[in-house]
C-alpha cells in the first residue's frame, strides 16, 4: 500500500488503528516513567536501550572485590619492611643462620625474591654473610 494510492475507505480503517497505537505508546511511556521514578530520577533507558537496573547490577557485580586468602603472612607495604623483617629473622637465628626457603615461608615472600634480595640489597648490609647454599647469617648488631 503506497501512501499516494490510499483510498478514503482504507484511511477510515487506519485511523482507529493509529489512534490505538498512540494510546498504547502513551501508556507505555507512563509505565516507564513510574519504573524510572522507583529506580532513580534519571530515565529508565539510555541510548543503547539497556535498562538502568540491569546495568547497575552488572556494574555492581563487576566492581565487587573478592578478598584473596593466603596462607602466608603479608608484609606491611612500606619502604624497608622486607629489610627489617629479614634482619629480625637473621638475628633470631643467630650463628646457625637461616635458609632462604625457611625465610620465604615465614615472611610470605617468594624464595627467588629473597635470593635476589640477598645478592643485591643484602650484600650492601654489613654483617650479612652467606654460610652455605641458600643459607645466610647476621654477624652485626
Amino acid at each position: 500500500m503506497s501512501i499516494t494510492n490510499i483510498t478514503s475507505s482504507q484511511l477510515r480503517q487506519l485511523i482507529p488503528i493509529v489512534a490505538k497505537k498512540e494510546l498504547l505508546q502513551k501508556e507505555l511511556a507512563e509505565i516507564e516513567a513510574k519504573l524510572s521514578a522507583h529506580v532513580s530520577s534519571k530515565p529508565a533507558t539510555r541510548s543503547n536501550g539497556a535498562p538502568r537496573a540491569a546495568r547497575q547490577l552488572k556494574l555492581a557485580r563487576a566492581s565487587r572485590v573478592v578478598p584473596v586468602k593466603s596462607s602466608k603472612p603479608l608484609l606491611a607495604p612500606r619502604r624497608g619492611a622486607l629489610r627489617d623483617a629479614i634482619l629480625a629473622e637473621l638475628k633470631k637465628a643467630g650463628a646457625a643462620g637461616v635458609a632462604a626457603k625457611d625465610l620465604s615461608d615465614k615472611l610470605g615472600v617468594k624464595n627467588q625474591n629473597l635470593h635476589v634480595w640477598f645478592s643485591s640489597t643484602g650484600r650492601k648490609i654489613k654483617g650479612i654473610t652467606k654460610i652455605g647454599a641458600g643459607r645466610w647469617q647476621y654477624n652485626g648488631s
